[in-house]
């Protein structure tokens, strides 16, 4: 083979790789700093990490590390961020690890935390992000313990610290629940006792009242029992009856025995039209221009001598006992409401924290006025 024909070859292996690299779609590297230079400028740059300084976020108020919090069934953590850019816009995230499933975001510095019912660890956790993005990368902790009552659905709904009486209502939305032995503290310190509520230093405490009462029977106390949809008014004097009781529609028959006053609506159920249809006509304009819950006076007993049957019926039906044997079995009878008091004035006038707790002295609800 002659000695020129491997290098004719050689030269169009040589032709045919630069066309290819010349007209090839996808860009390929050659020899050379030219090449490589045209190459690393079509590649996508990774983004460099953020070094810089980085908010800090500091804890200012709330539970102390390893704290138990038994005397309110909610928290409040307050935290700042520390950062020498815009605190405008700071974003803080918080995250209770036995409550939420992931990070809570807020504009807020403070968070309020509600408790789980029973004893419980809680971690909790807050970190400050500005408005580039620029999060704290070790969050502020606290750990602490929780020890709530598990009597759910029983709350402080209102307090009147300056009516007279005072009256402060309770109300049960959960399942019937016995709140003997339940305490209510305030500020405001006493030392007496009335029958069925018991009344010390800054507490007053639930004992037992009269579901039903009869007048002419011998007084029945039990537990008092909150059904669902049951309210306990504690009322700050002594009980005109003198004990507690269950408020049913026929008690205002009871205010000549009693003056209960204004301490409860009046609302005793009236005669039917047919009752009193076949009394005379002026026995009927009588009986319908009667207040609720007005007993006849002798006098105006007395009136009707010509009619017999309403003179009896003004003597039977205006009494409470009448009432309650006839009523008692009605849905509506009973106004779901227990009647506690306190003897005397049990709530500062200005300003109080009263705190519910139930017979173990585990919190039930606080509120704040």
């Amino acid at each position: 083979m002659p000695k020129t024909l491997p290098i004719v070859f050689l030269l169009i292996a040589l032709v045919i790789v630069l066309f290819a690299l010349r007209y090839s779609p996808v860009p390929v590297p050659l020899p050379g700093a030219g090449s490589n230079n045209s190459y690393i400028q079509t590649a996508t740059p990774y983004p460099t990490p953020y070094t810089g300084p980085r908010p800090e976020t500091v804890i200012v108020n709330g539970p102390k590390d390893w704290e138990e919090v038994s005397t309110t069934p909610y928290v409040i953590f307050q935290y700042v961020a520390i950062w020498d850019g815009d605190l405008r816009d700071i974003l803080f995230e918080t995250k209770v690890d036995e409550i939420d499933k992931d990070w809570q975001q807020s504009t807020a510095n403070s968070r309020v935390i509600h408790l789980l019912p029973g004893k419980h660890v809680y971690h909790f956790h807050v970190r400050a992000t500005t408005k580039d993005g620029i999060s704290d990368n070790t969050p502020a902790t606290r750990t602490f313990w929780g020890n709530i009552s598990e009597k759910t659905g029983v709350k402080i709904t209102n307090a009147f610290p300056r009516s007279v009486p005072q009256k402060l209502i309770i109300f049960n939305s959960g399942p019937e629940i016995d709140v003997s032995d339940w305490t209510i503290e305030t500020s405001f310190g006493s030392s007496t006792i009335t029958t069925g509520l018991a009344t010390g230093v800054g507490s007053t405490t639930v004992i037992t009242g009269v579901r039903l009462f009869y007048p002419h029977s011998s007084i029945v106390y039990q537990n008092i029992s909150l059904k669902t949809g049951d309210s306990l008014i504690v009322v700050g004097q002594k009980s005109p009856s003198g004990f507690n009781f269950y408020l049913n529609r026929c008690f205002g028959y009871l205010d000549a025995d009693y003056n209960f006053g204004s301490l409860f609506p009046k609302d005793c159920p009236r005669p039917s039209y047919t009752e009193i249809s076949y009394f005379s006509s002026a026995c009927q304009q009588f009986i319908n221009s009667l207040g609720v819950c007005q007993i006849p006076s002798a006098t105006d007993i007395n009136r009707f001598n010509n009619d017999p049957a309403c003179q009896q019926f003004l003597k039977d039906y205006y009494r409470y006992s009448t009432c309650v044997d006839r009523y008692q079995s009605s849905p509506d009878f009973f106004k779901r409401e227990w009647y506690v008091f306190a003897k005397d004035q049990f709530m500062n006038v200005n300003h109080d924290r009263i705190v519910l707790r139930d017979g173990d002295g585990l919190v039930v609800d606080a509120y704040q006025y």
